[in-house]
């Protein structure tokens, strides 16, 4: 079968650390009531805790939960464990098994091994938290981690060199023990296509209404308020692009729904700006609107500037800026000349603990003020 190639959810980009620095809690969870129905039978079982293995089985599959506990050994030898499906939790892609027990301070206090002759992940963005699994661990998508003690008693087998070398480039403490050996056994590797995306309102579970992302010009770049609104709306992109300053005096444009960026990560992006081959801002662009209504989770606008008001909306969680350098190695900051308001204390407050290079130069004044 033909290999796939997939950008590491873990690349150390700005966008990335952006994004992965804003989130919390959404309120972003749109779902149809079939989804639901799906996941809500094992959220309830494998989330609260389980020590048997065949509830955990369910819990991990493409209709389970993207948070998964154990609540005590469990020994699964000689069986193979598979964790599938495209997940979110706490606002972002992801999927976690949580090998231990925690105390009224959240921390661990008692830890536990799952011990298979396979884990296989096959779920982006997975983390194995705390515990132990005893076995042989297989590595098939982008974003493997482990948390606390998280330990691999057995081998480490990636599907591909590229998705080794992004574990190898984490933090210590994201690394995890590995007793064995730690290799690449080339098979495919699961991808995340770019697209419009609904997550289940129990279990977290991830589907795809829109995988292309090229519906308009706007992804390669306009100069059409017309073309930009549309690519920012409901049935648009991930990416919309400005080519030149775009006069929307006295209009709304508002950013909708939620969409997974070519990258894997939950991401909406205005980019107002063109830059070099050296990915360096060559110039900047405004947008002049009355207001910008954001709705998308993990919204950023790149290095240009919005002249009017920016209302961000309850489920827009993660709302931050993209500023790069330019030709002259200088940081450039997107620009609000106007007002930004965010719908909660909360929102202002992950806002305000951005560093400043996520951060917007605001004209008028910034505080929670609901649309």
């Amino acid at each position: 079968m033909k290999k796939v190639q997939i950008i590491s959810l873990l690349a150390v980009s700005a966008l990335s650390v952006t994004m992965l620095t804003a989130c919390g809690g959404s309120d972003n969870k749109k779902s149809d009531s079939k989804s639901d129905d799906k996941t809500a039978e094992v959220f309830t079982g494998a989330t609260s805790g389980t020590d048997k293995f065949e509830t955990l089985s369910k819990g991990v599959s493409e209709n389970g939960a993207w948070l998964n506990a154990a609540t005590k050994d469990i020994d699964a030898s000689g069986k193979t464990l598979t964790v599938s499906g495209i997940f979110a939790g706490d606002g972002q892609v992801k999927r976690e098994l949580a090998l231990y027990k925690s105390g009224a301070d959240k921390k661990p206090v008692e830890t536990y091994t799952l011990t298979v002759a396979k884990l296989v992940v096959k779920s982006p963005s997975f983390i194995l938290a705390q515990g132990t699994v005893k076995g042989d661990v297989y590595v098939d998508a982008a974003g493997f981690k482990m948390a606390g003690s998280g330990k691999v008693d057995g081998n480490l087998i990636f599907a591909s060199e590229h998705l080794k070398k992004a574990y190898d480039a984490l933090k210590p403490e994201s690394k995890g023990v590995v007793t064995g050996t730690t290799k690449v056994e080339a098979t495919n590797v699961v991808g995340v296509k770019p697209g419009a995306v609904t997550i289940a309102a129990k279990g977290g579970k991830i589907t795809h209404v829109k995988s292309s992302d090229v519906k308009t010009g706007a992804t390669h770049g306009t100069d059409k308020l017309s073309v930009l609104t549309d690519a920012l709306g409901k049935n648009g992109t991930w990416l919309a692009a400005g080519t030149a300053d775009i006069d929307g005096a006295g209009k709304t444009v508002t950013i909708d729904d939620t969409f997974i960026g070519s990258n894997g990560l939950i991401v909406r992006k205005l980019a107002l700006y063109a830059q070099n081959d050296q990915r360096q801002v060559s110039k900047t662009y405004t947008l002049t609107v009355d207001k910008l209504v954001v709705n998308s989770p993990h919204t950023v606008i790149a290095n240009g500037g919005i002249k009017g008001d920016v209302y961000v909306t309850k489920s827009a969680i993660g709302f931050a800026a993209q500023n790069a350098k330019d030709t002259a190695g200088k940081q450039v900051t997107a620009k609000i000349d106007g007002n930004l308001y965010f719908a909660t204390q909360a929102q202002l407050d992950a806002y305000n603990k951005l560093p400043e290079t996520a951060k917007y130069d605001v004209t008028g004044k910034t505080e929670v003020k609901a649309i």
